[in-house]
């Protein structure tokens, strides 16, 4: 299931999943944007982009005449969303809908789809030359409250601020969405900018999954950006492979249990030939059930409720993630810790390493079970630039030895800790 990926222009390319066995097809358009620590404004106009543009465009000018539009389409349904990719802020605008051949009348849906995205990137509506006050305050609003929404998930809340102090010197460490006050202090001058900006500078990706041929599609595309002038910045980050001094955190609110994190520099990154051999290290020591992490630290021990690691590949960071008691965090960050040692000892099982093999390709592969993950398979590659399919990526794992495990996990040295503690409620206050 190789895709076919079309250039259209400098930095701007159509990924094509030719697929016959879903009803419904999937269009991503992915845009790559550079997060700055210098630029907060332009972290946060850059977050609120996407949703702006999804809402409506000069030829669909009111959500009445969007929604029309989108039952034109067979009742396709339209969505935005921001998140991080290394120190790259990836904004998505995306549709889906029913395949092209399920329309009644032999229409080229999948064509109707691209042309719509189009629209909302290229036509956006504007007065006097500029996105209109109203609609940007209320994505204002909007915005800021998936921020206070990302505050209510105390986990969430524990990732961000590990990554923050880990990072505090590194793009890694902002937030995708912004912070509240750059938000709060955007114009409609600063998001129009940041548009015109976008159109010259940022790395494009339509991911099409669909039955129908991408030809028209990829027609649609280069006359639209047929008479841009472009001068493509493609986000780099920021790898440091080894930790510096040690950082231990300790904050408290009123939650019921508290959040560990710990973050390591793995010492390898997704440019590097050895991150499959990472990727299967991660998953035996914490990324599964049957990892040491779960069945020694939860299930033995019984030292946390809950209990992961993940591989931040792009960046080369893992972190762990735990949910404790207060009074246990000696013990369990101390027990994280000892399962690493194991690993990088390679007191670990053959068993071990098939299950995690297994496990790795079991995921792999789910994601040619949905448009939706099949599409999310290739977000990345707007940045790595590579369009390895699932198969190729089991290769590739099934092809990890025991040696390259231990020598990946010995690349592993802790960076950070970070407790959100539960705070004890003052009964007398």
């Amino acid at each position: 299931m190789k895709p076919i990926v079309t250039e259209i222009a400098p930095s701007v390319h159509c990924c094509a999943i030719a697929v016959n066995r879903f009803k419904t097809s999937r269009f991503v358009l992915q845009i790559a944007l550079p997060l700055q620590l210098s630029n907060a404004r332009q972290t946060a106009a850059g977050a609120l982009l996407p949703f702006l543009l999804h809402r409506s465009c000069a030829t669909y000018p009111t959500p009445r005449a969007l929604e029309n539009k989108l039952a034109d389409l067979y009742g396709a349904t339209l969505g935005a969303s921001v998140q991080k990719l290394g120190e790259a802020q990836l904004l998505s605008i995306a549709l889906n809908a029913i395949d092209d051949r399920f329309a009644l009348h032999d229409e080229h849906i999948a064509e109707g789809c691209a042309d719509l995205l189009l629209d909302l990137l290229f036509a956006p509506k504007l007065e006097h030359r500029l996105f209109s006050y109203s609609a940007i305050e209320l994505e204002k609003r909007l915005l800021i409250e998936r921020l206070e929404s990302e505050q209510g998930d105390k986990r969430k809340t524990a990732q961000n601020r590990c990554d923050a102090l880990m990072c505090s010197q590194e793009a890694y460490g902002l937030n995708p969405l912004g912070e509240p006050e750059a938000i709060a202090a955007l114009t409609a001058e600063d998001i129009t900018q940041a548009w015109y900006n976008l159109l010259e500078t940022a790395p494009m990706q339509l991911t099409m999954v669909s039955n129908a041929s991408c030809e028209g599609v990829c027609k649609a595309l280069k006359a639209r950006f047929a008479g841009l002038k472009r001068k493509p910045v493609m986000p780099q980050t920021e790898f440091i492979a080894t930790a510096g001094e040690l950082k231990s955190i300790r904050e408290e609110q009123l939650v019921e249990q508290a959040n560990l994190v710990m973050g390591f520099r793995a010492g390898i990154n997704s440019a590097s030939e050895q991150h499959y051999a990472l990727r299967v290290m991660n998953d035996c020591f914490g990324g599964s059930i049957h990892s040491k992490l779960f069945m020694n630290v939860r299930e033995k021990m019984s030292l946390c409720y809950m209990i992961y690691a993940a591989f931040h590949r792009f960046k080369g960071i893992i972190t762990v993630h735990a949910g404790i008691d207060n009074e246990k965090f000696d013990q369990a960050r101390d027990a994280i810790l000892d399962m690493l040692k194991q690993m990088q000892a390679g007191e670990f099982s053959d068993e071990d390493l098939a299950n995690s093999q297994r496990g790795l390709c079991d995921t792999f592969t789910t994601a040619i079970d949905l448009p939706e993950s099949l599409a999310n398979w290739y977000s990345s590659s707007l940045i790595s630039g590579q369009f390895s399919t699932p198969e190729e990526a089991c290769a590739q794992v099934n092809a990890v030895t025991r040696e390259q495990v231990i020598a990946a996990a010995k690349g592993v040295m802790l960076d950070t800790v970070y407790l959100l503690a539960a705070k004890k409620e003052d009964k007398d206050a």
